[in-house]
């Protein structure tokens, strides 16, 4: 409110008088009517035509986007055109299961129901599309074995662990644990993106079990909570946010311990971890399905699209200093993205043709 009132102010002279706290009060409510009417479904229609509900979210996107995202340069009017005649269809739930004896299944293909059988595990896809792992025997000591689930590019996935735990992959990300926990801790790897809700575990001495995260020389220890790990290979540090409870992180000789709202920096070869409050929606944005942005840069909001969108960004010219605020939904086609970005005089093209990897190639123009 504070840099709208300062952006309205700037243009004020003697013979435009502020507005008063009723006059924006008055406004605000004009523009909520607004969008409502534009919003809202016709009657007795559940879903418009694939043409007519492409072209209102378009529009909807760019209104929406006007408030949402405020570059930080001023701009003038514009027509907001996209130099394309192709789309990109958004990721969905995709991955594969890999079992302990070499086997891989494509998850988003096998159908609701028994997915595998392995020791004394079931595995299964619930009707919400998650997988869960359930210990159908009675012989709950038998030898665990390891399972691995990658996303692709493109790609998330939920699972269910056999102790409850419950893991948001993002994508390009992994996991690898046991189909069951045995023993004095519960251990778990990953890479890329993931989020973690760790149930409380007991053992016999009615002790608690804890539960252990590693992503390279990163460990994190946790005994119940709720936190997310950003781990891609592909960039300089690692974020660590926690969300519920208490978590000990540690790096090489380094140990640190963080509350909730907190986030880790890991630097990696520096051995050094920062600690900062942050902000817990934006770090878990991708898991509610939003690309949440605060002050993000052109490479780092591309680096997001590129894991989401089976694309390759290039950049045409000098790489534009925009910075961008604001939230879009993860279901959006990628030209539609592209429509609310260019309102920061940031422009884009998409190449007809696809690589050899089945990508297109997105060009970033200033």
């Amino acid at each position: 409110m504070e840099e709208l009132d300062a952006w309205y102010a700037s243009f004020e002279d003697e013979a435009t008088p502020a507005l008063t706290e009723a006059q924006k009060q008055m406004g605000k409510q004009r523009l909520f009517n607004q969008l409502d009417q534009l919003t809202a479904e016709p009657p007795k229609q559940h879903r418009l035509p694939l043409l007519r509900y492409a072209s209102a979210a378009a529009v909807l996107l760019i209104i929406t986007g006007t408030f949402l995202f405020w570059p930080s340069s001023k701009r003038e009017k514009e027509e907001i055109q996209l130099a394309t005649t192709v789309d990109v269809a958004p990721g969905g739930d995709k991955a594969v299961l890999t079992l302990a004896d070499g086997r891989k299944i494509i998850l988003e293909d096998s159908p609701d129901g028994q997915v595998a059988a392995e020791g004394n595990m079931t595995i299964i896809k619930l009707n919400s599309g998650m997988l869960a792992y359930q210990n159908t025997a009675k012989n709950a000591n038998a030898a665990s074995q390891l399972n691995t689930i990658n996303t692709p590019v493109g790609g998330q996935f939920q699972v269910i662990l056999s102790d409850g735990t419950k893991v948001w992959l993002n994508a390009a990300s992994s996991i690898t644990f046991p189909n069951q926990f045995n023993g004095k801790v519960r251990e778990v790897s990953t890479t890329g993106e993931t989020y973690f809700e760790v149930a409380t575990l007991k053992n016999g001495s009615k002790e608690k079990v804890p539960f252990r995260v590693s992503t390279g020389e990163q460990k994190i220890e946790v005994l119940g909570t709720q936190f997310n790990i950003n781990a891609y290979g592909d960039q300089k540090q690692y974020q660590t946010t926690l969300v519920e409870g208490s978590i000990r992180l540690s790096q090489n000789k380094i140990t640190k311990l963080l509350q909730p709202g907190q986030q880790a920096s890991i630097q990696l070869e520096k051995d050094i971890i920062n600690i900062s409050e942050t902000d817990v929606e934006k770090a878990i944005a991708w898991k509610n399905g939003l690309f949440k942005f605060d002050n993000t840069d052109i490479m780092s909001l591309m680096k997001q699209l590129e894991r989401w969108y089976p694309i390759e960004v290039v950049y045409e010219g000098k790489i534009p200093d925009e910075r961008f605020f604001g939230k879009i939904e993860r279901n959006y086609t990628l030209s539609e993205v592209l429509k609310v970005l260019q309102l920061g005089q940031v422009h884009f093209k998409i190449d007809d043709k696809t690589n050899t990897n089945g990508k297109r190639k997105l060009i970033v123009m200033p």
